[in-house]
């Protein structure tokens, strides 16, 4: 068993000066534990709260500045100096072209691997813009990665985000978070779609998003991602710190690593498939 993983979506905030109104604003979520969530906390502090060795991470996008997403990267090389890791960032993935790429070369930096525009619920919509294929052309041509964040069992905006990669197949696009499920027949004819796209990739991740979800069911969600994607295309992550509203990290990885039935699925799953994707 490798006991080197990288995990490729962690949160890193910086409430002092960031702005994260979904967060601390007048209307913050109402998750169970917020105060452990919004704990201050640095890479080396991770570290410590798992057995496993942390030998990269990919920092999503947490509304430090959506005005000038570049301050959360400028802010993450300073809290993550001297780590091996990349960031995704925000951009309005819905937005005139000529803004759309206006805001990519604004976020010019090293560490920018993708970015990231939550269109869940009826944002999802947004996904059916006619701007949006140019916008994605644009991240292909600069080699970035669309992390796409939205409930696949809407089978309409899976299927337009299926006509996305098959009419950009140089795009790569990582499916958040199993795909929001819900509706589980729905999400599976969502997973079987998605599937079929050699570019498309997806992260099992933030079933704390999903109480209703029992383990069981959990399994079966796992179970079968891994028979339409196979195990190179699937990557285990923690969401860490919001994994906090019902878990610990190790906790997190450790039920990872239960649900692999051999060296090689834990290997691809907890660390070379998300090396390859986002070359960290």
């Amino acid at each position: 068993m490798s006991a080197r993983i990288i995990d490729p979506h962690v949160h890193f905030f910086n409430l002092a000066q960031g702005q994260y109104d979904w967060l601390q604003g007048s209307n913050p979520v109402s998750w169970p534990n917020l105060a452990t969530i919004k704990a201050p906390i640095t890479p080396a502090q991770l570290q410590q709260q798992t057995q496993f060795e942390l030998a990269g991470l990919v920092h999503i996008e947490a509304g430090y500045d959506n005005q000038q997403p570049v301050n959360e990267l400028h802010w993450l090389a300073e809290h993550l100096a001297g780590q091996n890791y990349k960031a995704v960032s925000y951009a309005n993935i819905d937005s005139h072209p000529n803004d759309f790429n206006n805001a990519i070369i604004a976020l010019s930096h090293p560490s920018l691997v993708g970015i990231r525009d939550i269109t869940e619920g009826t944002d999802a919509m947004r996904l059916s813009n006619s701007y949006c294929l140019e916008n994605l052309a644009q991240l292909s041509a600069h080699q970035l990665i669309f992390e796409a964040q939205f409930a696949i069992e809407n089978l309409v905006i899976t299927q337009q985000i299926v006509n996305y990669c098959r009419q950009l197949p140089h795009l790569q696009i990582v499916i958040n978070h199993a795909g929001l499920p819900s509706d589980l027949q729905l999400w599976q004819q969502g997973i079987s779609q998605l599937a079929q796209i050699a570019n498309c990739r997806i992260k099992f991740s933030g079933f704390e998003l999903f109480p209703a979800l029992t383990q069981t069911q959990q399994q079966q969600c796992f179970d079968f991602i891994i028979k339409h994607f196979g195990i190179q295309r699937v990557m285990f992550a923690s969401n860490f710190p919001v994994c906090q509203i019902n878990t610990r990290y190790q906790q997190c990885w450790q039920s990872h690593f239960k649900r692999c039935t051999s060296d090689n699925m834990w290997s691809q799953l907890s660390y070379k498939n998300a090396l390859y994707c986002y070359q960290v």
